[in-house]
């Protein structure tokens, strides 16, 4: 028999094989699953490679840019370490308290804002027409005025492509403003414009250029866009800053002449002054997003575009049509069949798999467009045609307008353009068309498909000449949760002044190029404000809004600000150096208020050490705290009669 103590050794021996055993398993397991991971993540980057060009805008949540943690600064001052980067309680009472005054102070400056509004549609700032340049520079002086008034440092920079005009009069200029609070505020940057579109005298009930005000609606050339957008952001900064004397958040503009003929300049002028954005949080943008009087939209998604040239070469130099025609292969022939082949009779996308990667709109998106206040016929006279593809299905027209992708053709150039006649056949022609894009479909599988079609097209009609696509210009289609944080700050401040809760939708994206163009070079997070209704007719005849609304959007506007200011704010100390140490209004503000307080009474430390003498000698015990005077008095006496005499005791003792 085996003793105890050797059948205990060879369990344990036993048990220890079995755990060594379970632990190399596992130790195989973790590294299986690590060579999986592994796996996984050589996969996600060939994916990545196979995909060069794909975005990651759609993709990102910029609401982890806020959850950073503070500590990570390496900056020994920085206040964001020391401070709780969401508004406490009582800050945030004491600003709604603000709030409420600054929208009583909005009500009682209506006559202020219209009287803005009416200066600045006063001034014929129509950028396509060139002998009105100037006008649109007086608009833009007037907006830096304005600005400098309240607080903002602003500075004006040229902005032509061409540098033999660069220095001619007038300038086309932009206007870059700041108005610095405090490094532990958020900042917002602001996009506004104040150019408009040409306006015909003959089409309009009264002169375009006049602010008119009938009925409750105001009539004038740009009070339904820039001009109207930027009257009611000076309005609610100027109310904050005569209840507060500063601004719950840092505040930026960029203010364009430029807008109605694609901001000509302002890429390049973006690119050169990239250190504007680094401590932006937000940009905004007005749109017209309400599609009906019930509710206003909330836009939570951009369109984006590719501008696409189909270049056709038949020979190295262009040849006569009485020596040439019927012998060789004609560019422009071939690129008619090229481009014919993108759409088909119905003058849809003809292109395969173009619809695949398109964001679908849900039920509730679907009732939107079912109940949008638009009309057909008022839009065909818009538009001066007779006939809209789906001028029968209200909803079919709006889906195609805001929801799927479309195609437009351009132009030929290097075609013969001219009145007169001519016999030159060109061999080299370049054919142009655009594809609009929409959130979740990405540019460079676009791109893909678009070049897969024409090649496999090019092939098919055995075509003798050479065929290249070029994509000339592009832009991604970008979206957002609809459930951030800046999101749900834009809800709270249009719910707030409207009494309408409002729709947030990705689904229904906003066209706004200027937008995506900043959202591609600065990327920041894009908030889209609603403007005016759709009944109001924008950049057209007897362009009108009404007043209510115009008023209610300045409200909108200083809700805004206080909604902001309550989201966490970001440490920028990484981004720009020493920013903690930067010092704002607010610091001013506060060593102003503490200079003013009155001056506390000093007293020398030789009576503070009298005082606390005289505080030792007046203590009292338990007793006297427990009793009163006459009671003291009667145990003292009791006390007295119970001791004997000490004197008695002994003399008795020496007698004995």
């Amino acid at each position: 028999m085996r003793s105890p103590t050797t059948s205990r050794s060879t369990m344990r021996n036993t048990q220890r094989r079995t755990t060594t055993g379970s632990l190399q398993t596992r130790r195989t397991t973790t590294g299986s699953l690590q060579s999986r991971r592994t796996t996984t993540g050589s996969l996600q980057s060939r994916r990545s490679q196979s995909r060069p060009g794909r975005s990651i805008l759609s993709n990102r949540n910029f609401d982890d840019d806020y959850d950073e943690n503070s500590a990570k600064c390496h900056c020994v001052n920085c206040k964001m370490r020391f401070m709780h980067r969401e508004s406490s309680v009582e800050e945030r009472y004491e600003l709604e308290v603000k709030l409420a005054d600054v929208l009583q102070c909005i009500d009682h400056q209506s006559d202020e804002a219209l009287a803005d509004l009416g200066h600045l549609v006063k001034i014929k700032s129509i950028s396509v027409q060139e002998e009105h340049l100037r006008d649109s520079r007086e608009a833009l002086e007037w907006m830096t005025n304005r600005l400098a008034q309240l607080k903002f440092r602003t500075h004006l920079y040229p902005i032509s492509n061409d540098p033999h005009t660069c220095f001619v009069e007038p300038q086309r200029k932009v206007l870059f403003a700041n108005y610095f609070s405090s490094p532990t505020k958020g900042t917002v940057l602001i996009y506004a414009h104040l150019d408009v579109v040409p306006a015909d005298r003959d089409c309009w009930f009264n002169d375009p250029f006049e602010l008119n005000a009938l009925d409750g609606l105001l009539y004038g050339r740009g009070v339904t866009s820039g001009k109207g957008m930027a009257v009611g952001w000076l309005q609610a900064i100027e109310c904050w800053l005569k209840i507060n004397r500063d601004l719950p958040m840092n505040v930026k503009f960029i203010v364009d002449m430029m807008h109605e003929v694609g901001s000509e300049g302002l890429q390049h002028y973006i690119e050169a002054r990239s250190d504007f954005f680094l401590d932006v949080d937000h940009m905004i943008f007005d749109t017209n997003t309400w599609l009906n009087s019930d509710r206003p939209i909330i836009a939570c998604g951009l369109t984006g575009w590719a501008y696409f040239g189909i270049e056709v070469r038949g020979a190295n130099k262009n040849l006569e049509s009485g020596l040439a025609g019927g012998l060789v292969f004609e560019p422009m022939t071939d690129l008619c069949h090229l481009m014919n082949s993108l759409l088909n009779k119905e003058q849809e996308i003809n292109i395969p798999r173009m619809d695949l990667m398109v964001k679908r709109l849900t039920v509730e998106e679907w009732h939107i467009l079912e109940t949008a206040e638009f009309s057909t016929y008022k839009y065909m006279d818009q538009l001066g045609i007779r006939r809209l593809r789906h001028g029968s299905n209200k909803v079919d027209l709006l889906q195609n307008r805001w929801c799927k992708p479309t195609l437009s053709m351009h132009g030929i150039q290097g075609a013969d353009h001219k009145t007169e006649c001519s016999k030159t056949l060109p061999m080299l022609v370049t054919g142009k068309f655009s594809i609009k894009l929409i959130p979740d479909q990405e540019l460079a599988h676009v791109h893909f498909i678009v070049k897969e079609h024409l090649l496999k097209m090019h092939h098919e009609l055995e075509m003798g000449t050479d065929m290249t696509l070029h994509l000339l210009d592009a832009c991604e289609p970008t979206s957002w949760s609809t459930t951030s944080k800046a999101t749900k700050a834009v809800m709270r401040a249009v719910g707030d002044v409207f009494q309408k809760q409002p729709v947030a939708t990705a689904g229904i994206a906003a066209c706004l190029p200027i937008a995506s163009v900043f959202r591609k070079m600065v990327d920041k997070p894009i908030i889209l404000i609603p403007y005016s209704r759709r009944l109001d007719r924008h950049n057209q005849e007897n362009e009108s809004i009404e007043e209510d609304l115009f008023m209610r959007h300045s409200k909108v506007c200083a809700s805004l600000f206080y909604e902001l200011s309550s989201l966490p704010v970001r440490c920028k100390c990484g981004v720009i150096p020493d920013y903690c140490k930067l010092w704002g209004v607010a610091e001013r503000l506060a060593v102003t208020s503490e200079e003013a307080k009155p001056p506390v009474k000093r007293t020398l430390l030789t009576s503070i050490i009298s005082k606390r003498a005289q505080a030792r000698k007046s203590k009292k015990n338990i007793k006297d705290y427990l009793m009163s005077f006459d009671i003291k008095k009667l145990i003292k006496k009791i006390d007295l009669k119970r001791k004997p005499p000490s004197n008695n005791i002994q003399d008795e003792k020496s007698e004995d």
